[in-house]
């Protein structure tokens, strides 16, 4: 029998003493809120001795308790309805230690209490606060950066959104938050035509698992404006290295694509400078024989009148031979000439001086340039015809653009022309609008829609050798001085059609 109760002190021993070392604090409290007994981990958080506390009610240490509250939490207790929860215990010296309880409703000695553990979660809410710290410190980084920042699912959903990436999208962070990304703002390629996002680059990251990146992609604003942005697409994995989604960076480049092209403009123009000088001193040294064999054969000819006043036939001879050889060297020189100063019209670009308006007669300005051209013309076997110009009226115009302008026209449209061919200029008053509709239309082989496309713009291509493509813009350039429009039908093998409309009179 003594073994037996040996025994028992012994287990009561145990558990006394495994409850008292226990590593979470053990209160004891009733319906009253009074705390009946603690165990030693309580007394050496919260600074009190054993009996201080047991004569304490659990307001005193535990301030989030409050007395007008209390009978709602003892109720829960004893329902059993009561999860754990996060708290704070107060100190006798006032310090907070942050705590998460569990409680539970026990009976003993004919009396209910609720027998709570407190474990100590400082640790926790110090690892807490710093991820909540790196938290925040992330969100001010994606805040103030500069670059669109998105997060994709592999979906393609958002995951979240910077204020930069809303803000270049013209979408609130709500608006694209959970919302797939592809059909909002890479929906259609820069041409034009839809963008299926099997073919996305971007989306591509969460499908092969590699970077992507790029500078020739268009986004889409909500407004359906667009812009090209330079992009970044980063996989983005999991712990275990599983993919989960993508990290989108993405810039506006517009401007710098501006200044791209605008420095390339700038090299262009210094290119043709450079150019220029040199067909200048090339000029210059191309009219000196020409200039030397003007005189020659005006010499030549002078004895030559003189020779056949004597009827020396031997001499006449030789005079030919000579005037032949002069005569020629007069002509190479000068279709040399001609090749050069071809070269600088064509890499003239636009109207120097300002226009100078006088009355016009469309007319005289064509035939001027079918004169000009007539040789030429002749020469590829391609006929000029003119249609209904006489019949239009006077218009203010600056004759000397106008004759650049259905120069620069018929001078491209003829070697494009088959031999047996024609270029016709033809017009035709439009009343409603007061103004003259002037069409040159040649039986050419037309063009590809590239070329067509690209006509008075900066991007113009040119189909001849050597050519510069500048030809159009220089007619661009002439019918905006003159508040007109042009523009041009074309198909292959069928010809081509350019279409001006010219006001009248100038406001």
């Amino acid at each position: 029998m003594s073994e037996l109760r040996d025994e028992a002190q012994d287990h009561m021993y145990f558990c006394q003493f495994t409850v008292e070392h226990a590593p979470e604090a053990i209160f004891w409290v009733d319906a009253e809120a009074k705390c009946h007994w603690v165990n030693e981990v309580a007394c050496q958080w919260l600074g009190y001795s054993r009996n201080e506390l047991q004569s304490m009610k659990i307001f005193e240490f535990c301030p989030a308790h409050q007395e007008k509250d209390w009978q709602e939490y003892w109720g829960k207790v004893k329902d059993r309805k009561l999860d754990p929860y996060e708290t704070h215990l107060q100190t006798k010296n006032g310090r907070k230690i942050p705590v998460e309880v569990s409680c539970n409703y026990i009976e003993f000695g004919g009396r209910g209490y609720a027998c709570a553990f407190a474990r100590d979660i400082t640790e926790r809410e110090k690892a807490k606060e710093t991820i909540e710290q790196l938290s925040r410190h992330n969100e001010m980084i994606l805040n103030a950066a500069g670059e669109g920042i998105f997060g994709l699912d592999l979906k393609g959903h958002h995951t979240f959104v910077n204020p930069a990436a809303a803000r270049m999208l013209g979408y609130s962070i709500k608006e694209l938050f959970g919302r797939p990304s592809h059909s909002i703002w890479h929906h259609t390629k820069p041409d034009g035509r839809p963008y299926p996002d099997i073919e996305c680059p971007i989306y591509k990251a969460y499908k092969d698992g590699q970077v992507h990146s790029g500078d020739d992609e268009m986004f889409w604003r909500k407004d359906g404006t667009s812009f090209p942005a330079e992009y970044t697409s980063t996989p983005l994995r999991d712990d275990s290295g599983k993919l989960i989604g993508a990290v989108v960076t993405f810039l506006d480049i517009t401007e710098r694509k501006r200044m791209a092209a605008q420095l390339l403009e700038e090299a262009k123009v210094a290119e043709v400078s450079r150019v220029l000088g040199d067909i200048g001193h090339d000029i210059k040294n191309m009219l000196m024989p020409v200039m030397t064999g003007s005189s020659l054969l005006q010499d030549e000819l002078n004895e030559l009148y003189d020779k056949i006043a004597h009827q020396d036939t031997s001499q006449l001879e030789n005079s030919q031979n000579a005037t032949k050889e002069i005569n020629e060297m007069i002509r190479n020189n000068a279709r040399r000439i001609h090749d050069r100063v071809r070269e600088i019209s064509d890499a003239v670009k636009g109207a120097i001086t300002p226009p100078t308006f006088r009355s016009c007669e469309i007319s005289k300005v064509a035939s001027d340039v079918f004169d000009t051209l007539h040789f030429y013309a002749s020469e590829k076997g391609v006929h000029l015809k003119k249609e209904g110009l006489d019949s239009l009226p006077s218009i203010e115009a600056d004759e000397r653009r106008l004759f650049n302008c259905f120069y620069n026209l018929i001078n491209n449209a003829i070697p494009e022309v088959p031999d047996g061919g024609s270029v016709t200029l033809r017009g035709h008053v439009e009343p409603e609008s007061k103004s003259v509709v002037l069409e040159i239309a040649d039986t050419g082989k037309g063009m590809s829609p590239e070329v067509r496309d690209s006509l008075f713009t900066n991007r113009a291509m040119s189909t001849k050798v050597g050519g510069t493509g500048l030809g159009t813009k220089i007619v661009k350039d002439v019918i905006d001085a003159h508040s007109g429009t042009i523009s041009v039908e074309s198909e292959e093998g069928k010809g081509t059609s350019f279409i001006i409309r010219l006001p009248v009179n100038q406001n």
